[in-house]
C-alpha cells in the first residue's frame, strides 16, 4: 500500500446516521468512523443536542438534519417515522461525495443513493427486527388481530428494506449473526468488522470485585428483569447502569440489594467497573453485544445467555460463564457456577484486543482502500 492511502486522499466523505438519540453501540461506532474522517459531513433525521455537541467535536463538517427535528413530537415518537424516513434518505442530494458510509441499525439510511463513481459501504448493526424474525416482540404486534391488520404493511415495508440493502456497493455486518442474516433477508454477501470497543485508560487492579453489573439501555428485550430477580434470589449486589423506558417497571421489582446508577460518564464506568464481580448480559439473540466485550476489556468477566453475537465473543469457561435456558434457574445456576471459577485478567484482556478500535480502523481502511485499487466489480 501507498504510503499515502487512498482513504486520506478522499476530498468528501459523508456519514449518515439512522437516529443520534441516545448512546448505544451504534453511535460508539459512529464516533470512530468520525476519527477517522475528521472533515466528514454527518446526516441524520433525528438529534438532540447532547449528541450534536459530541459529533460537533468529532468533525470539521457539516452537521444536517432532517426538517422532521423541528418538531418536538416527532422526535419523541421517532420510531414511527422509521417507514416515511426511507423516502427522505432515498432522496437526499449526496452527489457531491467520493465516500458515503451509511451506518444503518434501522432500514432508513442504508436507502441512499450515491453519485457516479461514489462508494457506498454500508454498515449494518442489525436488521429491523420489528420487520423479520423477532416482529413479534414488538409490543402492539403480540396481539393477532393486530398482526392480521399490519401484515400487508409489514410486507411493504420489507420489500422497501430489501430495495435499500441493494443500494450499497459493500455491506459490512458488525457480527457473524448479522452477516447470516443479511444473507437471509437481503440475498446479498457481506463483509464483518466487528465493532470498535472502548479500552479503559488503566487496567483493573483489584482481583475480584465486589457486585455483579449490567450496563444497558433499560428496555425489554435486554433482558435486565432477568438479572434482577436472579439477584434479588441470591441476595447478591448487583448495580445496573443506564436508563430507559423500562426503569420504572424495574426499580419496582428490584429488591434491597440493588442499586441503579442511571446514566455516567465513561470516566465513572471505569471506575464501576474496576470493582465489578462479573457483568451479567441477559439479552436475547443480541446482534452483537459491546457491553461483553468492554466488560471483558476492563478485566472483567462475564455471565451470559448463549444466543446471538454473544456466541461470538464469551468463550465460555475462559472469559466468562454462558447459561443456556432463558430462565432466573439457568441464570442463578451460571452465577454459582461462575462462583467456584477462577479467570484471568490478563487473558480477558487479551481476549478482548481482538475487538478493539484499533483493529476496526484498520480493517475499515483497508476494505475502503483496497476497493479504490482494485475499482468496483464489473
Amino acid at each position: 500500500m501507498n504510503e499515502q492511502t487512498n482513504t486520506t486522499k478522499l476530498r468528501r466523505v459523508a456519514i449518515v446516521h439512522d437516529v443520534l438519540l441516545y448512546h448505544g453501540g451504534a453511535e460508539r461506532v459512529l464516533w470512530e468512523l468520525l476519527r477517522m474522517f475528521p472533515a466528514a459531513d454527518v446526516y441524520t433525521s433525528f438529534l438532540v443536542p447532547s449528541i450534536r455537541d459530541e459529533v460537533g467535536r468529532l468533525t470539521r463538517g457539516r452537521v444536517l438534519v432532517s426538517r422532521l427535528d423541528h418538531f418536538p413530537l416527532a422526535r419523541r415518537f421517532a420510531d414511527w417515522f422509521k417507514v416515511p424516513l426511507f423516502f427522505y434518505w432515498e432522496h437526499l442530494d449526496l452527489s457531491g461525495y467520493d465516500l458515503v458510509i451509511s451506518s444503518s441499525h434501522s432500514f432508513s439510511s442504508k436507502a441512499v443513493v450515491v453519485g457516479s463513481g461514489a462508494l457506498h459501504v454500508s454498515y449494518i448493526h442489525t436488521s429491523p427486527r420489528y420487520l423479520y424474525a423477532e416482529y413479534s416482540e414488538t409490543r402492539p404486534l403480540r396481539i393477532p388481530f393486530v398482526r392480521f391488520l399490519l401484515a400487508p404493511f409489514l410486507s411493504w415495508a420489507r420489500a422497501l428494506d430489501y430495495r435499500a440493502a441493494q443500494r450499497s456497493h459493500i455491506l459490512v455486518a458488525n457480527s457473524k449473526t448479522v452477516q447470516k442474516r443479511i444473507q437471509t433477508y437481503y440475498k446479498r454477501e457481506s463483509l464483518v468488522i466487528y465493532p470498535p470497543v472502548r479500552f479503559p485508560k488503566t487496567m483493573r487492579k483489584t482481583p475480584m470485585g465486589k457486585y455483579f453489573l449490567c450496563v444497558s439501555r433499560l428496555v425489554k428485550q435486554k433482558g435486565i428483569e432477568l438479572a434482577i430477580r436472579a439477584c434479588n434470589k441470591l441476595c447478591l449486589p448487583l448495580v445496573v447502569v443506564g436508563t430507559g423506558k423500562e426503569e420504572g417497571r424495574l426499580r419496582s421489582l428490584a429488591g434491597p440489594t440493588i442499586l441503579f446508577r442511571g446514566f455516567i460518564s465513561d470516566d465513572e464506568l471505569d471506575q464501576v467497573y474496576q470493582r465489578a464481580k462479573a457483568l451479567i448480559f441477559c439479552a436475547r439473540d443480541e446482534d452483537f453485544g459491546m457491553v461483553p466485550v468492554e466488560a471483558m476489556a476492563h478485566g472483567v468477566p462475564v455471565i451470559a445467555y448463549n444466543s446471538g453475537g454473544v456466541r461470538e465473543t464469551v468463550v465460555d469457561g475462559k472469559t466468562g460463564v454462558l447459561f443456556h435456558n432463558y430462565s432466573t434457574e439457568s441464570l442463578t445456576r451460571a452465577i454459582k457456577q461462575f462462583e467456584n471459577l477462577n479467570f484471568s485478567q490478563k487473558f480477558l484482556h487479551y481476549h478482548a484486543k481482538h475487538f478493539s478500535e484499533e483493529r476496526f480502523t484498520r480493517e475499515f481502511k483497508g476494505l475502503i482502500d483496497k476497493y479504490f485499487q482494485d475499482g468496483p466489480k464489473q
